[in-house]
């Protein structure tokens, strides 16, 4: 009898599944345009649906090129079209489902205000149209760091004394290379366009030699080297007296002199961008006029209208032409509004203190009723060292630092509730104008990067609690919070990337910081829908050579963590990012981050943590699901095989008639592809086992879809489907189907 029923298994090898009456249709169901229900998306045909995507990509922060008159293009980020093929299909094998595709406001008014780039818009909706093509879900991201790459901070990569990580080498890095007189590297931000970045800064001038030039470094000589040798011991704990070593002497010989403060930015060159965000007052200025420019420099104009009248409807006619070109796509996910609005305004509001007081101690007693005695304090030595605040309250020197003008009280408040006073009618705005042009459109939303957010939510200091509530007037909308642990390099300039080992990261939780980054969304926000729209990690921790001998193996953990930790929670996530510009020496080709999910020559890094079986549209509401990846710790019990590679899916009641759909990525390719492009199976390299609670499925090898059609329909039904590869040692018994290519085993 067994011998008979092997027999017949092996014949029934290439015929098609008929369990419970006839299977579905393995067409592809065309995508829908997605509305959001509590806190839920679901399709048209009344599927809830969930994101396992990638942003796409890094590199676009950057311009494609730069005209001989220095005007930027970006018409070919994140690749040319020619390209799009290769790089829609490997993203769809390594599981991906969605893209957050990167737009920038410079590439699409680089010139002046209303002046279009048709090319790269037209460009932006080809893109969108071939995601379609391999059934990815597309959402549209304004993105932005630091508001935008006009404000940016020379350094040298390269210098001649210390290793990197050295006080030596972080103070060498701010002086260009004696023998050529430039700097080999810059950090900067990206987004807006140089004439929003003059609107706000109207005392800079960007056209000088000096632009980029650390400002910090202007007239410095010994005494002021030496408070950044203090300050420096006081972060660290190190000791001694370094204004005697040779390099010091190279430093001083290095420096250009001294120069105005108008002729370049406030930044520092910290590998960590961030801090310059945080601590730049240029930075603070050009949000705060982007946001809050009415309340902050009431008589700053433009043209005749207000600076902040200037930029943002400025900035919402931008997304006006983008939704007009898209917004009759069927994949069109949704409208990122802004990527990471700033609203950290601490050295603002010290000044405004400063300036109050008529003397610098004014900085401190802000800064120390803001963030305690000890941090206050701590900040105020550092944003004097740093050179952060200006000399004196003079008329002049105010004139010079752009904070004539500057509404003092407005500035005091600036750091409380900034989100819902600013941020709200600014989405409510820009939302409303892009639902008039798509109205099936669904509005992403993020909070700020604020002093109250970096320090905890409910206020500064659990003071003053106003939270940003749902932005009113627009009918669709999800909260889209980001989050990232275990990533920068530490505090300073030209510092190394971090090392870990394996052990050290791989039993970390991240569900609780998630569930924290995720709660506006219930607090104040009206329960929206929640869909992660960056988390991520660097993958050359351990230096670059080290982290591709080990196979990317502490980035794939870390990842892997990410992603237990969302399937825990049922929550669509993104990853930053797929940069298909990536090289080795320079990242993501900005600020040397380096999270691209493909290296150089599009090769997969760390795809074993996002190469996972997922459910990106459910018949039923879902109730739990786990993906246990090569890189899932077990701890068995005596005699049981561990279950490598199990996916499984619970899901109530089916509430329609169209299949779930549960993508089973093809994952990374093994080998070079064969004619034709398919790449052999990298997650399930010997075919996999279903199992089903009720119903039938079939499997797409090409578009890697297994679709379940449920046939119970009763009131409390639980649906199950349960996939495992082959296992050395394991027994699979009571499977429905094996599928292993093109090619189905029935039971």
């Amino acid at each position: 009898m067994k011998r008979w029923l092997a027999m017949l298994a092996v014949l029934s090898i290439g015929l098609p599944a008929c369990i419970d009456g006839d299977p579905p249709s393995t067409d592809p169901r065309p995508l829908t345009r997605l509305k959001t229900d509590r806190t839920y998306l679901r399709d048209a045909y009344g599927r809830y649906v969930f994101f396992h995507g990638v942003n796409l990509s890094g590199s676009t922060k950057v311009p494609a090129a730069l005209s001989p008159e220095g005007i930027p293009s970006y018409l070919g980020k994140p690749f040319d079209l020619e390209e799009a093929d290769r790089n829609f299909a490997l993203i769809r094998d390594l599981g991906f489902d969605t893209v957050r595709l990167l737009i920038i406001w410079e590439g699409i008014e680089p010139t002046a205000r209303g002046v279009y780039d048709t090319e790269y818009l037209e460009y932006i909706e080809a893109v969108v149209e071939k995601a379609d093509e391999y059934g990815i879900y597309v959402l549209l991201d304004m993105h932005q760091d630091m508001f935008s790459r006009h404000l940016m901070v020379r350094y040298n990569h390269h210098p001649r004394y210390g290793e990197p990580g050295s006080l030596e080498n972080s103070l060498l890095a701010l002086v260009p290379d004696m023998s050529t007189g430039e700097y080999d590297d810059t950090v900067q931000g990206d987004g807006a366009p140089r004439w929003a970045v003059e609107a706000c800064l109207q005392e800079k001038k960007l056209d000088s030699p000096h632009w980029g030039t650390p400002r910090i470094i202007s007239g410095m000589n010994l005494d002021s080297l030496q408070n950044i040798f203090d300050l420096y011991q006081s972060l660290t704990g190190d000791e001694g007296d370094p204004s005697e070593a040779e390099w010091v002497g190279y430093f001083l010989a290095s420096l250009p002199g001294p120069f105005p403060v108008d002729e370049t930015s406030d930044l520092l060159p910290f590998t960590f961008w961030g801090i310059s965000h945080m601590a730049s007052l240029d930075v603070a200025r050009c949000y705060g006029c982007m946001f809050a420019g009415d309340a902050l420099y009431p008589e700053l104009r433009v043209g005749g209208r207000s600076v902040q009248e200037h930029l943002q409807s400025a900035y919402t006619e931008a997304w006006a032409q983008v939704a007009t070109r898209v917004g009759h796509l069927p994949n069109v996910l949704g409208y990122d509004l802004m990527n990471e609005p700033g609203g950290n305004f601490l050295v603002l509001t010290a000044i405004a203190g400063m300036i109050q007081a008529g003397a610098a101690e004014g900085a401190l007693g802000v800064l120390v009723d803001l963030l305690g005695d000890e941090d206050g304090q701590r900040a105020y030595d550092a944003l004097l060292a740093l050179k952060l605040l200006p000399p004196d309250t003079e008329e002049e020197t105010l004139e010079r630092w752009g904070l004539a003008g500057l509404d003092i009280l407005a500035a005091l408040e600036m750091n409380i509730n900034f989100d819902e006073h600013y941020m709200r009618p600014f989405y409510e705005r820009v939302g409303m104008t892009i639902q008039a042009i798509d109205p099936d459109a669904v509005v992403f939303i993020e909070t700020s990067l604020s002093a109250e957010s970096l320090l905890g939510s409910g206020g500064i200091g659990g003071i003053w609690e106003d939270p940003m509530i749902r932005p009113e007037g627009i009918d669709q909308v999800v909260f889209a919070p980001h989050w990232y642990p275990d990533i920068y390099p530490m505090l300073g300039f030209n510092q190394p990337p971090r090392t870990f080992s394996i052990e050290e990261v791989r039993y970390r939780d991240y569900r609780p910081a998630l569930e924290q980054a995720a709660r506006p969304a219930q607090y104040s926000l009206g329960n929206l829908p929640v869909v992660f729209g960056e988390f991520g990690t660097y993958f050359n921790f351990n230096g670059i050579e080290t982290a591709r001998a080990q196979g990317y193996q502490v980035s794939a953990q870390i990842l892997d963590n990410y992603y237990e930790a969302f399937e825990a929670m049922g929550m669509s996530r993104i990853q930053w990012c797929y940069s298909p510009e990536n090289d080795h020496e320079l990242g993501d080709l900005w600020n040397h981050e380096d999270f691209s999910v493909v290296g150089p020559d599009l090769e997969p890094r760390g795809w074993q943590a996002y190469s996972r079986p997922h459910a990106r549209a459910l018949a039923g509401k879902p109730i739990s699901s786990h993906y246990y990846s090569p890189l899932h710790y077990f701890d068995p019990d005596a005699y049981e095989v561990p279950p490598v590679g199990e996916f499984e899916l619970r899901y109530a009641t089916k509430e329609c008639s169209a299949p779930t759909e549960i993508v089973i990525p093809r994952g990374a390719c093994l080998e070079d592809a064969p004619p034709g492009g398919i790449c052999p199976d990298s997650v399930y390299p010997d075919g996999f086992y279903v199992w089903l609670s009720d119903g039938h499925c079939q499997f797409d090898p090409v578009r890697r879809i297994l679709y379940h059609m449920p046939s119970l329909d009763q009131p409390g039904t639980e649906h199950r489907v349960r996939i495992l590869g082959p296992l050395p040692g394991y027994e699979a018994v009571g499977w429905r189907y094996f599928f292993k290519g093109d090619r189905v085993l029935t039971r």
